[in-house]
């Protein structure tokens, strides 16, 4: 789907679904929606020009996010980005994702270097993702700057293809916050942000409209589960 016909598609929803008020948000979130460069620049430009959106945010895992891709999208009008770290342990997230983090975690740098609004989110996933892991992040982004927003967010198996994890309870997700919020000023936990209608009513009462270009509904892609023994140790802090 090309640019133009993405923002045809978002305007005929906002006259269907929205009577026609103007749209005030929106969130680019994925898959990956960093993976093709001019086509999301041309986006982030068309959405605050065209549509004039006041406030557009980018959901990413930040591997592509180098210096002149994050100036790019700052100049279109982009204005905050969630960036997802999954792991700070690299043999971690290695497990996880089949690549390093350290982009990642330079994208960390870019975007305070490059002053663009920013948050750090982090699914919680015992014995996987632990408070420890949490931690580490929390300590990295500290280092960095102590008040970076960082969110750790609750794992739903029902999400998952993969038995990896299961879901942690309300207790492990404030230890969580608790561990990392030795570290960084502003810390929250809770569930990730989901809205989907189902029903005439829920659709009437909606705040706001979520597209899917390729009429898919997304799902979490994991991998079995691993003996967390396997993987060497890092030590918290060490960069």
């Amino acid at each position: 789907m090309t640019v133009e016909r993405l923002l045809n598609f978002i305007e005929d929803s906002t006259r269907i679904y929205n009577r026609d008020t103007p749209l005030e948000a929106a969130v680019i979130t994925g898959g990956e929606p960093t993976q093709d460069r001019d086509f999301l620049v041309y986006l982030v430009r068309e959405l605050k020009m065209r549509v004039g959106l006041k406030r557009i945010s980018l959901s990413t895992n930040g591997y592509l996010l180098d210096s002149s891709y994050v100036k790019g999208l700052k100049a279109a009008g982009l204005d905050v980005v969630k960036l997802d770290i999954k792991a700070y342990t690299n043999s971690v997230h290695k497990w996880y994702t089949g690549l390093s983090n350290r982009p990642v975690l330079d994208a960390v740098r870019t975007l305070c270097d490059c002053k663009l609004d920013f948050r750090v989110e982090t699914v919680l996933m015992p014995r996987v993702v632990d408070r420890d892991e949490i931690e580490r992040i929390a300590c990295f982004l500290a280092q960095i700057d102590p008040k970076i927003r960082y969110k750790v967010v609750r794992f739903t198996p029902g999400e998952a293809r993969e038995k990896v994890a299961r879901r942690p309870s309300d207790s492990e997700i404030q230890l969580a916050v608790d561990s990392a919020s030795k570290h960084l000023i502003n810390v929250a936990g809770g569930k990730a942000c989901v809205q989907q209608f189902t029903s005439p009513e829920q659709r009437e009462a909606k705040k706001w409209i979520r597209v899917y270009p390729d009429m898919e509904t997304e799902t979490i892609i994991a991998k079995p589960i691993f003996k967390k023994e396997s993987f060497t140790k890092e030590t918290i802090c060490v960069f």
